[in-house]
């Protein structure tokens, strides 16, 4: 059976690139809609996928994780654990390095060369010299074996939350309606039944805009928060990545139902926004 690929190499056309399946779909959405009743809904619960090709090491990880609130996928093995990432994108990824088929090291390698998602290394090997590989490379973190299960759901914790704030985002997903979910942290957008890949740069304009639901957000704002320390962002550049967003996530993009033009001023968010209490982020100046 030939070994499985995640996704076809960088520089292939986009168009090229296989959509990957979130598991619950749909009917994950329409539970979400249902919740929120109006507006777009927050998914709070965190996905995790644990690797690993001890049957009880794996077991007790995911009994560990699944009663501390998150959704659980497991695999045995590294080729395993690539298709299991066609089924659905994961928050986080735990993977144990002493693997055969594909060790630790190289099944790192190959979701970092393709996923923007964070990785936990879990190992019984204590050298410094692995813990550094790891850290340097390709982990978030990286926990010694045996271990506490109350320290590793605080580094879990730790890590899900530095990962988001890393890229500004308070929730990594939401619902905005029926045909439109948003993955802020993983780059990516469900429209309809399909799922596209954004850039991170498109990412950030979409969560900045999302953010300020109903306001117009000035394009030096967007300029400002999206290209920050960048001397080449500019008007027309800023232009180009809304209507490529467009062409992503619109169901017409010459006539735009989401992101809207006030000319010379910036771009407004039309979708009514609803948070659950306590969770209403602060909205930008500008």
């Amino acid at each position: 059976m030939p070994e499985p690929s995640l996704i076809p190499m960088r520089d292939h056309a986009e168009s090229q690139i296989p959509q990957l399946q979130i598991h619950g779909g749909r009917s994950a959405m329409r539970r979400a809609l249902q919740a929120g009743k109006e507006g777009f809904t927050i998914v709070n619960r965190y996905r995790i996928l644990i690797v690993d090709d001890d049957a009880m090491a794996r077991e007790i990880l995911r009994r560990i994780l699944e009663h501390s609130g998150y959704e659980v996928m497991t695999a045995g093995s590294g080729p395993e654990a690539l298709r299991k990432l066609h089924e659905g994108i994961p928050h986080l990824v735990v993977v144990d390095l002493m693997m055969p088929e594909m060790d630790g090291f190289e099944l790192c390698r190959r979701i970092k060369s393709h996923l923007d998602v964070p990785i936990m290394i879990l190992s019984a090997v204590a050298a410094v010299e692995s813990k550094v590989e790891g850290l340097q490379m390709y982990a978030e973190d990286y926990v010694v074996k045996p271990f506490e299960k109350e320290e590793l759901v605080a580094r879990v914790q730790r890590v899900l939350r530095r990962y988001g704030e890393s890229a500004g985002v308070e929730q990594p997903e939401v619902v905005i309606d029926q045909d439109l979910q948003i993955n802020f942290v993983q780059h990516w957008a469900r429209v309809k039944d399909k799922q596209v890949t954004l850039t991170p740069t498109e990412s950030k304009l979409l969560f900045l805009l999302v953010r300020n639901a109903g306001r117009v957000v000035t394009n030096e704002t967007l300029l400002a928060k999206a290209w920050a320390g960048d001397e080449e962002a500019y008007e027309e550049g800023l232009r180009v990545h809304i209507s490529r967003l467009r062409s992503k996530i619109e169901p017409s993009p010459s006539k735009p139902v989401y992101i809207q033009t006030k000319r010379g001023v910036g771009y407004r968010f039309t979708a009514k926004v609803t948070y659950p209490a306590g969770q209403e982020p602060m909205a930008l100046a500008g």
